[in-house]
């Protein structure tokens, strides 16, 4: 599992063909439910490089809050657990950890049971 971990890890970090190495983009990450109650706070914003997937969000989200691990991210970091759920920009539910994040995202985790 470790050397799975570190597999994702550095792909994460891997150049991707035809984007500017040093370009980044910015997104906030909004936490709602048991996310907000663990992490006492409701908003992180995040400064990722451009291309990037939701694992490296999860994985970066949980450098910033490590509380999370084991809670709301799974312990290999580069997903949520189950039971929680990511959405972006009110519109769409993210199952894919592998979907790419685009600038100005606002990324909502939350209980995959919540509302009614």
């Amino acid at each position: 599992m470790a050397d799975q971990a570190k597999a994702l890890q550095r792909s994460s970090h891997a150049p991707i063909p035809g984007q500017d190495q040093h370009a980044s983009i910015q997104c906030t990450v909004e936490l709602f439910g048991v996310a907000r109650f663990v992490a006492h706070t409701r908003e992180v914003s995040l400064t990722l490089p451009a291309g990037a997937t939701f694992s490296l969000v999860y994985a970066a989200l949980a450098e910033k809050l490590p509380v999370l691990v084991g809670q709301i991210i799974n312990l290999d970091r580069a997903r949520l657990i189950d039971g929680f759920a990511c959405n972006v920009n009110g519109l769409d539910f993210v199952r894919t950890p592998t979907a790419t994040v685009n600038a100005g995202d606002n990324i909502v985790i939350l209980s995959a049971d919540a509302g009614g």
